[in-house]
C-alpha cells in the first residue's frame, strides 16, 4: 500500500513494487514524482526525513536536512533588510538527492534512474495538475522564476511539463547525488544564489551528507510515538502527548476533548521551540522524555508505503511555496533557513554549517514489538499539531484512517490564537469551550489545518489506509 497527496505519485510506488523494487525504492519513485507534480511544495531543491522499519529490525530514522552555507554569520542576517522568508541568505543547503541514494543503497532493489523513471516521463511529456496543488501553486505563483516556462495561475487538470527538471532528474539518475550536487544543477543553484546576494558554494553542496538518526520514541496509551530527534519538531509531538496522557477521553466532538488536546499541543509545541535546535552544534535536552501528566489541566509531501514487511514514512520540503524563489534546474531551491533563530543567546541562532529548526516530520507508531501505524502529515507548524491530533482519534477514539484524516482539526498558530476548523458536530460549542480555556478563536484558512497520510497494519498483516481530502491524494493498496 502507498498513501501520498498526488495519485500519479501513488502509481508510482505501485509501479516501483511491480518492478521488483522496496519499499523505500517505491517510497523515493513517489516523492521523485511528487517534485513534479507539487514542486511549489517539495523537490530536488528541498530537504527530507525518514524512517525505515523492516520485520525484527528496530525502527531507523534519516535525516536529509541541509545545513546554512558555511560563510553565513548572524551579522550578515540582522543586517537592516537582510532577513526575510524569502531572502537569498535563507537559503539552505538540498538534502533531498542525498536522502535518496542512501536511502536506495541501504535499503533499495532497483537503481535511481530506474526509480525516477515515472517522474522523468511526467517532466518531460506532462501531467494533469491537481485540484488543491492548483490552488497552492498559484497563490505562490509570485515567486516563480522569471525564466521558469511555468503557468502562473494553473487550473485544476491543466496539463503542465518542466523540460529542465526532466533534465535535471536524468542526470540524478545517471550520476546520483555527486552529479546533483557537483554537476550543472549544482553550479547552476550556486550562481543563482550568489548572484540574489546569498553565500552557498559548491563547496557546501559537495561537503553534504545526510545521517542516519535513532529514531526518539514515547509512550502514549499502549503504544509506542516514534519521531526523529532534533533538529526537526517531532519531539513537540511526544512532549504533547506525555501531557495528554493523563486527560479523560472523550469522543472526538466533546468540546472538552478537543481543548484538552489543544492545550496539551500547546505546551508541547512551546517547550519545542525553546529548546530545540542542531544537536551537532547546541545540546538539546531530552524535554521530550519528563513526565509531564500532571500539568494537564506550510508547503511539504509526505508518503507512507508499506510492502514485503517493510515500512517507510518519508517526508520532503522546500519549505514555503516554491521555496526562496531562487531557481535552478526546473525546481525551487529551499528557505529552511528561515527557521533559525537571530537571538544570539538561543541554541537555535544562525550560523554557518548549523541545520535550522525544521518542521518536517515523519511519523510511526508500534503496538506490541510491531509497527502499528505509518504516517505524517503536512503544513508547518501544522505538523506536530496534526499529529497529535490524528493519533488521538486513532488510539483514543477508535476511528479508521480515513475517518481520523477527515475530522476537524484546531491550529494554534501563535499566543492565545486558535483557530477551529469548520465540521465538528457543534462548532459554536467548541468555539465556546476555547473561549472559556482563555483562547481568542479565529477563523483561518482551511487550507491551513494540513493534510495527512496514514496506513495501519493490522496484527494480520492487512494493511488500512486514509488519504486526506484536503488535499488530491489517494491511498491505495493490493
Amino acid at each position: 500500500m502507498a498513501a501520498t497527496s498526488n495519485r500519479l505519485a501513488v502509481e508510482a510506488a505501485l509501479w516501483a513494487l511491480g518492478e521488483g523494487g522496496s519499499a523505500v525504492d517505491a517510497a523515493v519513485a513517489a516523492d521523485a514524482v511528487l517534485g513534479v507534480v507539487q514542486p511549489h511544495s517539495s523537490g530536488i531543491g528541498g530537504d527530507a526525513f525518514a524512517l525505515v522499519a523492516e520485520p525484527g529490525e528496530a525502527v531507523v530514522g534519516f535525516n536529509g536536512s541541509g545545513p546554512a552555507p558555511a560563510a553565513l554569520t548572524l551579522e550578515q542576517c540582522v543586517a537592516p533588510d537582510a532577513w526575510y522568508e524569502r531572502s537569498p541568505l535563507v537559503v539552505t543547503v538540498p538534502g533531498v538527492v542525498d536522502a535518496w541514494e542512501q536511502l536506495v543503497a541501504r535499503y533499495g532493489r532497483l537503481d535511481l534512474a530506474t526509480i525516477l523513471r515515472p517522474a522523468m516521463a511526467l517532466a518531460e511529456h506532462g501531467f494533469p495538475i491537481g485540484r488543491i496543488a492548483a490552488m497552492e501553486w498559484s497563490s505562490a505563483s509570485e515567486h516563480l522564476h522569471p525564466d521558469h516556462g511555468l503557468p502562473e495561475h494553473p487550473v485544476p487538470g491543466q496539463r503542465i511539463t518542466n523540460v529542465a527538471l526532466a533534465e535535471s532528474l536524468r542526470a540524478i539518475g545517471r550520476g546520483g547525488r555527486d552529479a546533483h550536487m557537483t554537476g550543472a544543477w549544482g553550479g547552476a543553484a550556486v550562481d543563482a544564489v550568489q548572484r540574489a546576494g546569498g553565500c552557498l558554494t559548491l563547496d557546501d553542496l559537495a561537503g553534504h551528507r545526510g545521517e542516519w538518526v535513532v529514531p526518539i520514541a514515547g509512550e502514549y496509551h499502549e503504544h509506542e510515538v516514534l519521531q526523529l530527534p532534533p533538529n526537526g519538531q517531532g519531539a513537540a509531538v511526544l512532549a504533547a502527548l506525555a501531557r495528554l496522557a493523563a486527560a479523560p477521553v472523550s469522543t472526538p466532538d466533546d468540546p472538552a476533548d478537543v481543548v484538552a488536546v489543544t492545550r496539551a499541543i500547546r505546551e508541547g509545541m512551546e517547550d519545542a521551540h525553546t529548546h530545540i535546535a542542531d544537536p551537532r552544534v547546541s545540546p538539546v535536552p531530552p524535554f521530550w522524555e519528563t513526565d509531564l501528566r500532571q500539568t494537564v489541566g506550510r508547503d511539504t509531501v509526505y508518503t507512507a508505503v508499506v510492502a514485503d514487511g517493510m515500512a517507510v514514512s518519508l517526508i520532503t520540503s522546500v519549505y514555503v511555496g516554491f521555496g526562496s524563489g531562487i531557481h535552478a534546474g526546473g525546481a525551487p531551491l529551499q528557505n529552511r533557513g528561515f527557521g533559525f533563530s537571530l537571538d544570539a543567546s538561543h541554541p537555535n541562532v544562525v550560523a554557518g554549517g548549523k541545520r535550522p529548526f525544521h518542521t518536517i516530520i515523519p511519523g510511526m507508531v508500534r503496538r506490541d514489538g510491531r509497527i502499528h501505524l505509518v504516517y505524517g502529515l503536512v503544513g508547518g507548524p501544522m505538523q506536530p499539531q496534526g499529529h497529535v491530533q490524528v493519533l488521538r482519534h486513532l488510539i483514543d477514539h477508535g476511528l479508521d484512517p480515513q475517518a481520523a484524516l477527515d475530522r476537524p482539526r484546531t491550529l494554534w498558530p501563535l499566543g492565545d490564537i486558535l483557530g477551529v476548523e469548520p465540521g465538528f458536530a457543534d462548532d459554536d460549542a467548541v468555539r465556546r469551550a476555547a473561549t472559556d480555556d482563555g483562547w481568542q478563536v479565529v477563523d483561518i484558512p482551511e487550507r491551513w489545518f494540513g493534510a495527512g497520510q496514514v496506513i495501519r497494519i493490522h496484527p494480520d498483516g492487512w494493511l488500512e489506509g486514509g488519504s486526506d481530502p484536503r488535499h488530491d491524494g489517494t491511498a491505495f493498496g493490493y
